[in-house]
């Protein structure tokens, strides 16, 4: 859109050189011949991007129409043209507020429009910057949390936001899935803000962060007594979500036992707290969420059909990031203000070089992952670091080693793998005999025995290493039915070393089976 410049002079030779020497760069030109008739301009709804304003003119001179013009339009970006270098003037127009101070261009060298020019270009910059921190302060201000992002309008993202408007004002179950950090929470979110439920509670429950029994206490609560340790009552988390919208996250990680008594709530609209043989009426709406294979996982026996289908009356697959590179930009100029704010740190501009490395990176860990980047740029304030990272994390993810499901259609071995046994990690305790066997004899280290153009020691022992850990996890996996947590706890390592493992490893829930 082109930009509006008012250029307020009560020289009429003057005003018509500027307004052809502006037009011919492309700038729509209003012009005004006073203080007053500009102020008048100003309250009939004009509204220019810049406002050109002569120091000296006859019945309002500059500085008292910039103090008029503060009070109409505080932030109104004004440059000051005077024919002649006046230092009080200047100081009295900065402490006023205005962009620049300017002398009137003329000279046959060109200085003076040349210095007009860039004077322009900087207030229009400055013009853009204090709108989109306004939008985006406004945007904030009715989300106090900083969940509800600007919706992008790009394909991806469309049928989800379909679906939410349709259903967001009744009371369905909705099943949101995705991969980790894509924005469910921000969809579920959005979900309650359109609903009729939107002045109730809103309450979370992470179904991995607890283990079953703490859980189950978690949201339907206990009796003072029910067990060791539950010194007094306590009001679970579906009756805290009375009248509101209650969002069960990580639903997947939910133990069996479990499952069954969530379905009879969801059933009977009523649950029992341990310990109690009173019912207590509850009404509530459920949003789930889940980065599991649900399926899969019914197919293997440890996600309840019933629940499922209970919880999946309308179901939302939010897409990944790398499939909604069009949003990254407003989540960017989003997250920079929220965290401009938040840590008192300047509004960073990013670069356009900046900005294309950001959209180009595949974003594994998606929304949350682009959060943490935006969050180190604006509290480091060091655009060249983050660009330095980007660079790393591409590399490094171009130098991952092949996924195992993508050598599943390799041709079979000619000769069995080497042993694996010195790579393997230390041995789980015993298993049940009847585990299943998850080594399909397709590993990485017997593609690369098999291989006619020799092998590497370094890659075969490396790929060994991955067949053994990836047997090793399999077989936790399986025996902890897919409890994450415990299965890191059993492992001795971190629940992200695993969750990082799992993914090198290409284990997904289809290995279930």
């Amino acid at each position: 859109m082109t930009a509006r410049l008012a250029i307020v002079d009560d020289d009429a030779a003057f005003t018509g050189y500027l307004r052809t020497f502006l037009s011919a760069q492309g700038y729509g030109i209003e012009v005004f011949n006073s203080g007053t008739a500009l102020l008048e301009g100003l309250r009939a709804g004009s509204a220019p991007s810049v406002i050109l304003l002569d120091v000296l003119m006859p019945d309002l001179d500059g500085i008292e129409t910039l103090r008029a013009i503060r009070q109409a339009r505080p932030a109104a970006q004004v440059i000051m043209l005077s024919g002649r270098q006046a230092p009080q003037t200047i100081v009295e127009a900065v402490r006023l507020g205005a962009a620049d101070y300017v002398l009137k261009p003329g000279d046959p060298d060109g200085v003076g429009e040349a210095a007009l020019e860039a004077a322009i270009r900087n207030a229009l910059e400055r013009e853009s910057l204090s709108a989109e921190v306004a939008r985006l302060s406004a945007q904030a201000a009715e989300d106090p949390q900083g969940t509800q992002l600007s919706w992008s309008s790009g394909a991806a993202m469309q049928p989800v936001l379909a679906m939410v408007e349709r259903v967001a004002d009744s009371d369905v179950s909705v099943l949101l899935r995705g991969e980790s950090g894509v924005g469910k929470e921000v969809i579920a979110r959005e979900l309650l803000r359109r609903s009729s439920r939107r002045q109730k509670p809103f309450v979370k429950v992470n179904c991995a962060a607890l283990p079953a029994d703490l859980l189950e206490s978690e949201l339907f609560g206990h009796e003072r007594g029910a067990f060791t340790g539950a010194g007094q009552t306590r009001v679970g988390r579906f009756e805290f979500a009375q009248h509101g919208t209650i969002m069960l996250d990580e639903i997947g990680e939910m133990p069996p036992g479990l499952q069954a008594k969530l379905l009879h709530v969801l059933q009977d609209g009523e649950l029992t707290r341990l310990g109690s043989n009173r019912k207590v009426d509850i009404d509530v709406r459920v949003i789930a969420a889940t980065n599991r294979d649900l399926q899969a996982m019914m197919r293997a026996g440890t996600f309840r059909e019933d629940l499922y289908y209970r919880l999946q009356v309308i179901e939302l697959h939010v897409p990944p990031l790398r499939n909604r590179r069009e949003e990254i930009g407003p989540l960017v100029e989003f997250f920079i203000a929220k965290y401009s704010r938040l840590y008192h740190r300047p509004f960073v501009r990013v670069s356009a070089g900046l900005l294309r490395a950001l959209s180009e990176y595949s974003w594994p860990g998606n929304v949350r992952e682009l959060e943490n980047m935006v969050k180190r740029l604006v509290v480091l304030q060091d655009e060249q670091f983050i660009h330095q990272e980007l660079v790393r994390l591409m590399a490094d993810g171009a130098a991952a080693p092949e996924p195992a499901a993508s050598v599943a259609a390799a041709p079979p071995p000619a000769a069995p793998p080497l042993p694996v046994a010195a790579a393997r990690p230390a041995e789980p305790d015993p298993l049940p005999v009847d585990e299943p066997d998850t080594d399909d004899g397709d590993g990485e280290a017997a593609r690369l025995a098999a291989s006619t153009d020799g092998v590497s020691l370094h890659e075969l022992a490396r790929a060994a290493a991955m067949d053994a850990e990836r047997e090793a996890i399999n077989l936790a996996l399986t025996r902890f039915r897919w409890n994450r947590r415990k299965t890191a706890a059993h492992l001795k390592v971190s629940y992200k070393t695993l969750l990082n493992k799992m993914k090198e490893c290409g284990i997904r829930g289809a290995d279930l089976a």
